[in-house]
């Protein structure tokens, strides 16, 4: 027999960390963006875990992955050795 919490923690501290419900981390993090699209980034590298069937995202991890994303423009390219 399956015990199916309604009343799911919304954040779980971990050493180092928190984890937060997709739809509070999309909320936070993502600047309100869906469900969805957190879905797809997972295939580029956004950090999650499932615990007792919901996801979770590590917060301070998530932020960092998104942050390593930001790019600048007119940068100088590596130069290629021969």
């Amino acid at each position: 027999m399956a015990i199916i919490l309604k009343d799911r923690p919304r954040r779980i501290d971990i050493p180092g960390d928190i984890l937060v419900l997709d739809g509070d981390f999309c909320l936070e993090v993502l600047a309100g963006a869906s469900c969805r699209t957190s879905k797809r980034l997972e295939s580029e590298g956004l950090p999650f875990v499932m615990v007792a069937g919901c996801k979770y995202r590590p917060l301070n991890a998530g932020r960092a992955w998104l942050a390593n994303r930001i790019t600048r423009r007119n940068q100088p390219q590596d130069r290629l050795r021969a």
